[in-house]
């Protein structure tokens, strides 16, 4: 290309065939060679990857599926029984036998469990917004502090199961007009929000001093913005993990409080009054306990799974 003559560089080619000017883009200049981070986006990402995730969606989805589509089939007989298939044996006829009543157990089982999955799921969102309600407001007024701290302590300490208890028997005797599902959420909700609310308070405190929060409080943000638009969106994900954990927590209540019974009545379709009705007959006919006890084991352990899988989901560092 070039030639040394006298000491110098003489060159073959015009400076601007050499040199080729850049056009500046302002627009291509902001745009990032990394794709942008998304928070949920990385949630999705790593929680449909979880083996746990993918078989509690898959199994959650066909318990739902039978909920609804196998009562279908049923006939009037198997839901309300007869003499002649009393305590009746597991056969071609009926699947799973049939309980003391005469109904099927196979219909009436997928049944309750929509009727048992359906409560757990309406007092899982009364405690869960009571919960976090109340937390934020614990956490924010620190001058309320010591109110909440002897109200938790005083209900803490007394076993929940002896409250249920205490409320429904009250309820049944005092209150008629409210149905017993009223009753059973009623009880369920009273107490459920206290374990929710101290943990929403203790994530406050935490996130309380930092900058954005004294900016806030610097310049008399409202409490219910400064609760809600500041400390809610950070809480958010654990408040989605607890509500899967809540759930099969008041399945369990459901059944217990009807095997010491104050849950629903025996003639109302639940799972907890299958079970009550059954665990009579365990010893004679043990058929008639085990196989709604199977699904509500079923049913629990997908929402543990689910819980699980999404507080490993919801975790930043697990995320690229």
């Amino acid at each position: 290309m070039t030639e040394v003559l006298n000491g110098q560089y003489e060159v073959d080619h015009e400076l601007d065939d050499l040199f080729v000017p850049v056009k500046i883009d302002e627009e291509e200049s902001e745009h990032l060679a990394a794709e942008p981070y998304s928070y949920w986006k990385s949630v999705f990402h790593v929680f449909i990857h979880k083996p746990a995730a993918i078989v509690s969606i898959i199994t959650l989805i066909l318990l739902v599926l039978g909920i609804i589509i196998i009562p279908l089939f049923a006939t009037q007989a198997d839901f309300e029984g007869s003499l002649a298939t009393v305590n009746a044996a597991p056969s071609a006829a009926h699947i799973w036998g049939c309980d003391a009543k005469g109904r099927d157990l196979w219909f009436i089982t997928w049944s309750g469990a929509g009727a048992s999955l359906g409560l757990a799921l309406i007092s899982s969102a009364i405690v869960t917004v009571i919960g976090v309600i109340m937390g934020l407001i614990w956490g924010y007024l620190k001058k309320l502090d010591w109110l909440f701290v002897e109200a938790y302590n005083l209900i803490a300490n007394i076993p929940s199961l002896l409250i249920y208890m205490l409320l429904s028997t009250i309820f049944a005797h005092s209150i008629t007009w409210i149905s017993p599902e009223g009753r059973l959420v009623f009880s369920l909700c009273i107490t459920g929000w206290l374990g929710l609310a101290l943990m929403i308070r203790n994530m406050v405190l935490i996130i309380d001093n930092r900058e954005y929060n004294v900016a806030s409080k610097t310049l008399a943000t409202p409490a219910r913005r400064i609760m809600f638009k500041n400390y809610l969106p950070y809480i958010l994900g654990i408040i989605i993990t607890d509500f899967s954990l809540i759930v099969p927590g008041m399945i369990s209540s459901e059944v217990s409080m009807s095997y010491f019974g104050v849950g629903l009545p025996k003639d109302k379709i639940a799972i907890g009054a299958i079970l009550e009705l059954g665990i009579k007959e365990f010893q004679q006919r043990p058929w008639q306990i085990l196989a709604p006890g199977a699904l509500m084991a079923v049913i629990i352990f997908i929402f543990f799974l689910l819980g699980m899988a999404l507080s490993d989901a919801l975790d930043p560092k697990k995320h690229r």
